[in-house]
């Protein structure tokens, strides 16, 4: 009986070891995996933070020089480098104008890997400020068109503290809960084994045979391993599913083309994006504090005090902007969601378009009432005067399909973006300008000369040849318009450069006051002279140059002086 318990006994301690030892390796598998995890967690996140900060300071340096950089980043916590291809510091945000003083990058491990991979990382101990640094590089070219590479470091010190920190935890964790089990067991377990031992002794002295039941096999530790491997493999998948999550999340927000904030029950900011920043002041939490116009914060103060969703429009005086102010009343989580959009381009479409309509009713008004009245008139008229009213009528008509094909034009212009860039002989552009004016030309006596400066000896243009003949046409009608008493003396000229044309269109007209220099390319704008005179235009013609000419991907300027004629000057793509 004694040898019985005692090897019983023998066979309980084996087991316990062996059950405390694999409750152990348990414990280290755990905390091993955990820590293992959350470092590559924390190092995708250092390495993706520095990556979206590489993209926007690559951008930087095309269009900047380091001394405008530098103001940028001398108070930032994020240290920016640029090294050389041969390793040699150009830039260093930290130690700006002391680059010469820094030994050669050239052998750093994240430079290594840009040269071999185009991108490189590293964390390391810092060997000028000894803290631990997350060191990520690119290639990129600078504004000079050199290649160098780009490099963007922040400290990681904190991030392995926290590291440690939760490796302590975890360890202290799982030794108390080891200490505490073990309490548990030498107190109520352990009984609970003894008495089953005694049980199962007493069964054998009984029954004889107590095989299968003293060797039965206890489930419990296999079943404790499945759980920990399920919950452990549950709780990655929920990080992941978190972090996916968090990143769409940003994406869609940032992507909105409003600005979105959304504040707590106290209207304390929980987030928002980053569009129209210029609203709202840098590091404040409270709506009082963090917007900075009198008429957002009003909107928000209705949907606080009335516990409702507010929606208004607002002009903001120091901007000369309008907004769409929208306020929602979460009611469910007493939150609310504000968001801001600028219609300050819709707002301006509408006034064009009450303007464009109340102009053209008067542009067709005018012609039609003077027709209608010559038509009376012609009743009654004497024969020496039918023949002038005819006239007159008939000038009025052209004066009428004129204003429709310049409306026309217009509408054609805003409906379509296509350039349709094709090979054209500079003969046929002169032909079909002559043909499409030759009234005008004929009865003005004007006089219309060329100059060419053509790369190809074909004198050829690649151009969208209805756009450029709309432009010459509108150009060249409104020099023969404008001629005053003097016979019209017109020169058109074309010089070709490796990927654009400059087109000029040279007069000796009338002239445009410098007042109106600035105006004449608005749509039915005319100077007074103009106005009143029977000879002129919709107000549309410039307009329509300046649509059509930006369409080619190009601009237009007047130079011109009262008396002295007028120079319009144009510039497309091929």
């Amino acid at each position: 009986m004694y040898k019985n318990c005692e090897r019983s006994w023998v066979q309980i301690r084996r087991k316990e070891i062996i059950a405390l030892f694999f409750i152990v390796i348990i414990e280290i598998v755990f905390v091993i995996t955990n820590i293992s995890f959350l470092s590559h967690l924390y190092k995708d996140g250092a390495r993706n933070s520095l990556k979206e900060n590489v993209f926007i300071i690559s951008n930087l340096i095309k269009e900047y020089d380091k001394e405008e950089y530098q103001q940028i980043f001398k108070n930032s916590d994020m240290r920016f480098n640029i090294i050389s291809l041969d390793g040699k510091v150009i830039y260093d945000s930290r130690k700006y104008n002391e680059e010469e003083k820094l030994e050669n990058h050239g052998r750093r491990k994240e430079v290594l890997e840009v040269m071999d991979t185009g991108t490189g990382f590293d964390i390391r101990k810092s060997s000028i400020s000894e803290e631990t640094m997350a060191y990520y590089a690119v290639k990129r070219v600078n504004k000079e068109g050199e290649r160098v590479v780009v490099r963007v470091s922040k400290n990681y010190g904190d991030t392995l503290r926290m590291l440690k920190i939760i490796l302590l935890a975890e360890l202290l964790f799982f030794t108390f809960l080891n200490f505490t089990i073990h309490g548990f067991y030498k107190k109520y377990l352990k009984r609970d084994l003894y008495r089953k031992i005694e049980v199962i002794e007493d069964f054998l002295k009984e029954k004889g045979n107590g095989e299968n039941l003293y060797f039965e096999k206890d489930p419990w530790i296999l079943n404790l391993w499945d759980i920990v491997q399920k919950w452990q493999k549950q709780n990655l998948e929920n990080i992941i599913n978190l972090n996916r999550e968090k990143r769409i999340l940003h994406q869609i927000i940032s992507s909105i083309d409003s600005s979105i904030c959304l504040f707590d029950e106290k209207l304390e900011l929980i987030i928002k994006n980053s569009r129209f920043n210029y609203l709202y002041e840098k590091d404040k939490l409270s709506y009082l504090n963090l917007i900075k116009d009198i008429e957002i914060i009003d909107v928000v103060k209705r949907a606080l005090k009335e516990k409702q969703n507010q929606k208004s429009e607002v002009y903001i005086l120091r901007l000369k902007r309008y907004f769409s102010v929208n306020v929602k009343y979460l009611d469910q989580d007493d939150r609310y969601l504000l968001s801001v959009k600028d219609i300050t381009q819709t707002k301006g479409m509408l006034e064009v378009q009450k303007t464009f309509i109340s102009n053209v009713s008067h542009e067709l008004k005018t012609p039609l009432t003077n027709i209608k009245g010559y038509v009376i008139a012609l009743e009654d008229a004497p024969d020496p005067l039918r023949g002038q009213f005819i006239k007159t009528i008939k000038n009025n008509i052209d004066k009428l399909e004129n204003i429709i094909i310049d409306f026309l034009n217009i509408s054609k212009i805003e409906s379509s973006n296509i350039v349709n860039v094709e090979k054209v002989p500079v003969s046929r552009l002169k032909t079909e300008l002559h043909a499409v004016l030759n009234e005008r030309i004929k009865n003005s006596g004007a006089n219309i000369t060329y100059s060419l400066n053509l790369l190809n000896k074909e004198n050829e243009l690649k151009i969208d040849f209805e756009k450029v003949l709309t432009i010459l046409k509108n150009l060249v009608e409104n020099a023969i318009i404008y001629k005053g008493n003097l016979t019209p003396e017109i020169e058109i000229s074309i010089i070709e450069t490796k990927n654009r044309y400059k087109i000029g269109v040279k007069d000796n007209g009338v002239g445009i006051a410098p007042e109106d220099v600035e105006k004449v390319f608005e749509r039915f704008y005319r100077v007074d002279k103009a106005r009143t005179s029977n000879k002129a235009g919709t107000g549309l013609g410039l307009s329509i140059v300046k649509e059509l000419v930006e369409r080619c991907g190009g601009k237009v300027d007047v130079i011109s002086k009262e008396g002295k004629g007028t120079i319009f000057i144009f510039t497309i793509l091929k």
